[in-house]
Parts: structure tokens; sequence; C-alpha cells
């Protein structure tokens, strides 16, 4: 029986603050169900760097790897490569497969065929497309409530960031005109662009990002991914009317790389203080993107339609009139109604969905599949018994059936993972393996902990409840996963059945909100969770941190090492456009890797795939631009634009 330890109003905003995490952490078992003065500038970047690797042939390295895994390979893109040389690792998990479904039995041993999806050369305006979200958000103000990938899908539209990524993983201005670094990073100046407009036909100005900035800081939620990165005064200031420098409290080489998501999504600075007067104002924001909200029912529908004064329309073509997103919280739902043509697109990393959408190329589906962003694992609490001891650490990691997890959970959608970084990311560690599947070491490592330990403890601290350390030579533990989920049962099922020669394990389901809320104040033994991925690892830096934890802690195991933190810092410094400074980065994360294998604080089961579903009549999913024309990042964890698709 879960034990309730705090207030019900407190638990209340808690809930509503560590709903934050979902920015980057889709939690439980990997979410089946449901980040001064103006000085002489030493660096201008106006737009992205040239590429300096490449994503072709990625589908034969994403085959390599499943092979590698004993799963099932990805069927075959629609554009394979020419050239089946071997490719340079790559910087940034961009890679995408786009298919139909898994190839036929070939017959007579000839090779099975996959046919590309049917493409049209010109696109056509006008028509309505409809989204299904996974789940709804709480808000569409930027600056108030946690964006997962849900909210992203409504307000990418309706914002647009002042960064964005290429499809190569550098950050490119988006809004911005420009970024220039101050002594190396130690500052950065922004400057707008010149002429853009707000919904409500005030102009973006410098004044706007300030406001921003000062509800960021404002907010319980959003100010736990600012507050850390700046100083408690002149984080960012005005330098004109259209510059502002930030000033973060560490050497940031690759500071905008924090502005392509959330943070980065600027409202006027007048609707910002009306909002703060009337919280309805949240679900019906004002943005300076190509579509505006038209209506929005929660849980049931949120319309958008074309802003007919868009301030780029005349360098960005705006083809569709609307788009209307459904929520629906069964993603294999979500997938069948795709297939009978009730939606157009949906986000998911569910993988009986995934399967469902790849066998429905005959009613016209296709996917767009990304397995190189985030992880699914389970992480333990280093605070709490037992897991305050490696020992118990070391035995639950060894004890666990990583095989099973993958083959029978995720079903051939997604590779086993060692660590926190796909093998074809320059930042993977080859010699780092994910120490599972060893039952036969755990049981010396309990026997010696439960000698050790022959007493009981307070549990959870605080409450004056206690339980024995051990009982019948097992180790006793909490398993805790957000519910109620069929797939969450099960995966707690699996992990039990490979722990329980080991461990006595009491099951404690929640509801996602209390879930995250107990895992942010620390109590809990272990969870299974959804984590990292990020286009640059830095920007993963916040979990893994000292100073993210403290009685609400982002950095959920409460893992601190000083030494790491020196690391960190270091590598964000470093800019990724240097060589040579970006080898050293490798370097700094190739040893971070072996830190945390060797610290047993997270026990990974495979690399997520993201994949958005849709219909062949949707177009132009992957090719949305900038307003330079750059090319922009396709599926970032399931993030996609969508100002640039068309429907035939």
């Amino acid at each position: 029986m879960a034990v309730r330890r705090i207030n019900k109003p407190w638990r209340w905003w808690l809930g509503a603050v560590l709903a934050f995490a979902l920015i980057a952490a889709a939690c439980g078992g990997g979410g089946d169900d449901g980040e001064s003065q103006p000085s002489q500038a030493v660096e201008t970047t106006e737009t992205a760097a040239p590429s300096e690797s490449t994503d072709s042939g990625a589908a034969d390295d994403a085959a390599a790897d499943a092979a590698d895994a004993g799963e099932a390979a990805p069927a075959p893109t629609d554009t394979e490569p020419e050239d089946t040389q071997e490719q340079e690792p790559l910087v940034a998990p961009v890679d995408t497969t786009t298919t139909t479904t898994a190839p036929p039995p070939a017959e007579d041993g000839e090779e099975a065929v996959v046919e590309a999806p049917p493409t049209t050369t010109v696109p056509q305006f006008g028509g309505t497309l409809r989204v299904g979200v996974e789940a709804e958000g709480d808000s569409l103000n930027p600056t108030s409530g946690s964006f997962a990938v849900s909210a992203y899908v409504m307000t990418y539209p309706i914002f647009e960031p002042v960064a964005y990524w290429d499809t190569s993983g550098n950050w490119i201005p988006y809004l911005a005109e420009s970024f220039t670094a101050i002594n190396g990073g130690e500052s950065w100046q922004m400057k707008l662009r010149e002429g853009v407009r707000f919904h409500d036909g005030t102009e973006l100005d410098a004044d706007d990002v300030i406001a921003t900035y000062e509800a960021q800081l404002l907010d319980l939620e959003v100010s736990l991914a600012v507050r850390p990165f700046y100083p408690p005064e002149g984080g960012v200031v005005k330098v004109d009317d259209l510059t502002v420098q930030f000033n973060p409290l560490q050497p940031m080489a690759n500071f905008p790389q924090y502005v392509t998501s959330q943070l980065g999504m600027v409202p006027p600075s007048e609707w910002l203080a009306r909002a703060l007067e009337d919280p309805t104002l949240n679900q019906f924001p004002v943005g300076t993107g190509p579509f505006m909200i038209d209506s929005r029912v929660q849980d049931e529908r949120t319309v958008l339609v074309r802003n007919p004064d868009y301030w780029a329309a005349d360098i960005t073509d705006i083809y569709l009139d609307r788009i209307e997103v459904y929520p629906i919280t069964d993603t294999v739902i979500a997938a069948e109604r795709l297939a009978a043509g009730d939606i157009d697109l949906m986000v998911t990393s569910n993988s009986d969905a995934i399967l469902t959408l790849r066998d429905s190329a005959d009613d016209g589906v296709r996917t767009i599949e990304n397995v190189r962003s985030s992880e699914d694992f389970a992480m333990m609490n280093v605070q709490q018994p037992p897991f305050n001891d490696i020992r118990a650490r070391q035995a639950l990691t060894f004890a666990t059936d990583r095989d099973a997890y993958v083959a029978l959970i995720r079903q051939g959608t997604a590779p086993a993972a060692d660590s926190m970084f796909h093998p074809d990311l320059i930042w993977h560690n080859p010699d780092v393996k994910q120490e599972t599947n060893m039952p036969e070491l755990a049981g010396p490592l309990v026997a010696a902990y439960c000698a050790d330990n022959p007493g009981d403890h307070e549990w959870p601290v605080f409450t004056g409840q206690r339980r024995a350390y051990c009982t019948d030579g097992k180790i006793n533990m909490e398993l805790q996963f957000s519910g109620p989920s069929v797939a969450q049962t099960r995966i707690a099922e699996l992990l039990i059945d490979g722990w329980e020669d080991y461990f006595n394990v009491h099951q404690n389901e929640l509801l996602q909100d209390e879930h995250i809320t107990e895992t942010a104040i620390g109590f809990f033994n272990v969870v299974t969770w959804r984590q990292f991925g990020a286009v640059d690892p830095d920007n993963d830096v916040l979990w893994i941190q000292c100073a993210s934890i403290d009685l609400i802690s982002l950095n959920w195991p409460r893992d601190c090492d000083e030494e790491r933190d020196v690391l960190l810092f270091e590598q964000r410094a470093l800019s990724n456009r240097d060589p040579d400074e970006r080898a050293r980065r490798v370097e700094i994360w190739h040893q971070i890797s072996e830190d945390l294998r060797d610290s047993y604080t997270y026990i990974f089961f495979n690399h997520a795939n993201w994949t958005i579903g849709a219909r062949d009549n949707v177009h132009n999913i992957c090719g949305q631009t900038s307003p330079d024309g750059v090319e922009l990042f396709c599926n970032n964890q399931g993030r996609v634009q969508l100002h640039q698709v068309w429907l035939s």
C-alpha cells in the first residue's frame, strides 16, 4: 500500500511542478500509455555551420544494430543510399527511417521489397490536418506549464522558437537573426529579426524576451529548468530594442541550443501580464507563428487556423487552413483510427502502436521512426535503503533480464541500450556494456548485504514507518510505476520475474502526476522511466548534475559526483563546431558514460523508438524549413514541425 506523506495542496502544486519532467522524460517505463554589459564579440553565427557528418546509410546502420541485438531489422527506407560505405558516427540523433511496413516474406530466395509511399511533387494549398496526441497539455503558455510531445504538436505552429536544429543537429537562428558569443561563451547576445509580428499585431522586441525570462522564473514548473543556469540577478539584460544578452553562470559554448524548444518560445509582454492576472489565457496563447488558436476544449479538441497576417508569409509558404488536435490516450486506438482515416497523423513510442502502424501500409499509412533519441530504463534512489548501498544496486542490475524486456516489451521496434547514447553517435562509448542478464552474480551481493543489515529501517524518511532491510534472505524493495496501465503492469511483472530470486518486490502503481512527484521528492526505491536523448548531450546535464539535487530533485537518483560535475562543466565550455574541442567533448562523455555505469544508478533497457505515423496524403513532414530556408530536424523525440505540411 502506498504511503501518503505530504498534504494534498502541496502535493497538487508539486505534481504540477514535476510534470515539467515530461519535457524530456516520459516516465513509467517509457510512457507506453499514455529542455551585464556588451563587450567585443568573438564569434558570430547567423546560419548553420556546414555539417561534418552525414546520415546517409543510416538505415543500414540501424539494421546492423537491430541484428546485433537479435531483433528484426527496420524495413528498408524509401530513399536507400546508392553507396554502402561505412559512414562516420553521427554527432546528433538526427536520422529517421521512413518505412511503410515490415517486408513480406521473400519467396524463392528473392529479396523482399517494400514500396515507397507515393509522393506529390506540387504542393497544394488548403485542407485540415487532423492530429492525434497521446495526452492533453495543462497549458499552452510556454512560460507556464510543462510541454511534453503533445503540447509541442500544438504550440510549434503557434510559436516559433528563437533557435532550432538543422538536419545535422546544428543549432540555427530561427526567430533570432543571429547569436554572438562574448568572451568564449561567458555571455551571448541574441539579435531578433526585425518586423516579426505577434498574432495581436504587436512587434517582437527585446522587452518581450525579458518579460518571457521573468515569467519563466515566476513559474514553479519552468523555473526548475531556468534557475540552475543563471545568476540571481542580471541573467538576461536588454542591449537595444532588438538585442538581449544572456549571462549564464558557466561559460556555454553552445548556448543557443537551450532556446530551441519551450524555453525559446516568446509571447508578447502585454499578453504575459494579462495571463498572470487571468490564468485561463494560458489555454489561448498569442505567438508569432503561422497558425493561431481558434478554439480549445481540453481533453476533446484544439483547433488552429492559418494566421492571415503571418510575418514570414512572403518567404515561407503555409499550405494548410486548419490543424485539429485530438487527445487519444490509448495510442493503439489512435493507430487504428489513423488506419481507418479518422485522423491523418500521430506521434507515439508505444511498441504495440508502432506495430499497428507498420501493419497498416495497405491502409495508406507510413511511419517515420527515430531510435536514436531517448532511452527507457529503471533507476534507483541512492539516498534511500536499500539502494544507498552499491551492492544492492549491483545485484538488481545483474538480475535484470534486459534481453527479455527488449524482446517481449519492445517486440523488435527498438534496439537494446548499453548507455544513454545510441551506438551510431560519437558520444557512445563502445567499452560501456550494460551489466544485465548475469543473475549468478547477484546472489553473493545480496547475501553480504543482508548479513550486514539484519535490522529494519525507517521507510520512507521522516514517516516513522519501518520495514526490514531483508526478509528470508532477500532484499526488500519497492518498484514504482505509473498507471493504471496494462503495458506498465506487464513491464513490472517482467522485471519482477527476473528479480524475485533475490528481492522481495512490492509494486506501487501511482497516477502519473503522483508518480513524478514521489520520484522528485525521493520517495521511491526503483522507478521505470524515459529520459536523455537530447540533440546535444549538454542539454541532459540537468538530470545528472549535483545542483539538481534538492527537496525537489531533477537529478532523480540523487546521485551527486563532484568530479563528474567538473567534467560536465568542462564540456559545456567547449564548442561543438570546433573539431578539437568537440573531440575533447567526446572524451568527456565517454568518461561520463563509464562513471554512470560504475555508479549503478541506471539500468538501461533500450533506445526508444519515436514514431510519426501518417497517411500517405500527408506530405512534407520532413522538409520543413526555417525563415532562412534551412531544412529542419524532422523527428526530435517525437517533436515535429507542421507549418509546411500539405495534403493531397
